[in-house]
């Protein structure tokens, strides 16, 4: 779930809000900037800062991206990686279920203060179903009964990939809503 707010909204909660954690943390990554040291954004460290609730990790989150050099950072950083090849196989650490295939970004597009990746994967790709079976990607998509359910599972697959090499450099969440699944 993504909150949009207004740059007048973010300016009043800025201005108005104050948290020691955010406020610690904040310190912290401009002295490691500073250092000439790389910051990372990580949710859950946030947590060791004191910084708890939704809208201070938002605040939080905001401030970082502001430090790294906001949208147009990000989209630097973001452009990247189209058209440079991944794979769930690098990625066993998260949860990406029965999946394996072999995907490219190949758009990017930024709007309404957020990031949406478009891709395609290449031929071969597989997917080992709940009830055992080994399907190829092409197989399970043509299935009426859950093709469906395989294109936005590939879609979930690439954009939580994605989110974990993009997030903690830039701070930014982005958003698949396309992989062309070949």
């Amino acid at each position: 779930m993504k909150i949009l707010i207004t740059h007048k909204q973010y300016g009043l909660i800025k201005e108005s809000y104050q948290n020691k954690g955010i406020d610690a943390v904040i310190k912290y990554w401009k002295k490691e900037l500073e250092k000439g040291n790389e910051i990372k954004f990580d949710r859950d460290e946030l947590e060791y800062w004191g910084i708890s609730k939704f809208t201070d990790k938002l605040h939080a989150q905001t401030a970082f991206q502001e430090l790294v050099g906001d949208e147009v950072f990000a989209k630097k950083f973001i452009n990247t990686f189209k058209n440079k090849k991944f794979s769930t196989e690098d990625f066993l650490h998260l949860n990406i279920g029965g999946y394996i295939f072999e995907w490219v970004i190949t758009n990017m597009e930024y709007r309404d203060y957020d990031f949406y990746l478009y891709g395609k994967t290449f031929p071969g790709g597989s997917v080992t179903l709940i009830d055992g079976r080994y399907l190829t990607l092409d197989e399970a998509l043509n299935s009426e009964d859950f093709g469906w359910e395989i294109q936005e599972e590939v879609n979930d697959v690439v954009q939580d990939c994605m989110n974990e090499i993009i997030l903690p450099v830039t701070g930014y969440d982005v958003t698949v809503p396309l992989v062309t699944i070949y």
